[in-house]
């Protein structure tokens, strides 16, 4: 295939999609790596798309490269996160093998989890500390710590979550729009991501609704392939979708 018909397939999905990454375009396209990068710094240069760590998203979509850290996430949408976390923790049934991915939703459920007899598995350092202090029975992932989110990433955290089957699965996203799906702007939190997701029977993204049509540079799943949990439905679209559930206000736990 010539250097043109592939940029302009790539042009094509990102059009589609709003990103995409580079071992997606290696697999759709069927070449090399470095082929690949070739093409993505051609187009560019050319300021056909924006390149960024893992693969390119298009000059025209609303996607998101900024990530924020913890602590300033933390205060922002208290009460939505709260609705949200409340319900969630209200799924979580005896005997549950839980995963709980990091990030300031997930964090939010922890103070209404009521139920013991669950186990907790989760890669957010913060979250196993505070699980544990409640009394909770919880093993937390090894590997690299990512600053920006305290979350536990790399191949020795993915290659662990590889021997889990979790009942359900927490996780929390950056973005979750229709056609790019759920997406997160480091590619190694997306491979954890994907990979909890993969070994999880029902699977849940709490996600505030200005988290809606927002897309980040790396994408970990379909937008069909989980339960979304959210405040509220910012148009009829997402009312109609049967995996979009807004969470009600729930008592707090006793």
């Amino acid at each position: 295939m010539f250097a043109e018909q592939r940029q302009a397939q790539i042009l094509q999905l990102l059009d589609a999609r709003g990103s995409i990454t580079l071992t997606e375009l290696v697999t759709l396209l069927q070449a090399s790596e470095s082929t690949i990068r070739r093409d993505l710094q051609d187009l560019d240069k050319k300021k056909k798309l924006v390149r960024v760590f893992g693969g390119a998203m298009s000059v025209d979509s609303r996607t998101s490269l900024h990530e924020e850290r913890v602590a300033d996430r933390e205060a922002v949408n208290i009460e939505e996160k709260n609705r949200i976390a409340r319900y969630a923790a209200s799924l979580i049934m005896p005997d549950d093998f839980i995963y709980i991915d990091a990030g300031t939703t997930t964090a939010a459920m922890i103070p209404f989890i009521t139920e013991h007899s669950a186990v907790y598995v989760t890669n957010a350092v913060a979250h196993g500390l505070e699980l544990a202090r409640r009394g909770f029975r919880v093993n937390l992932i090894g590997g690299e710590i990512r600053t920006p989110t305290e979350a536990i990433v790399g191949s020795a955290a993915c290659e662990e979550l590889r021997s889990y089957n979790f009942t359900k699965c927490f996780m929390g996203t950056n973005g979750a729009d229709p056609d790019s799906g759920f997406t997160t702007p480091d590619i190694g939190e997306a491979v954890i991501k994907g990979r909890a997701m993969a070994q999880s029977r029902q699977r849940y993204i709490l996600c505030t609704a200005e988290k809606f049509q927002i897309v980040s540079p790396v994408r970990f799943a379909d937008f069909a392939d989980a339960t979304v949990i959210t405040d509220h439905c910012p148009d009829s679209w997402y009312e109609q979708q049967r995996n979009v559930v807004v969470a009600p206000d729930l008592p707090d736990p006793a």
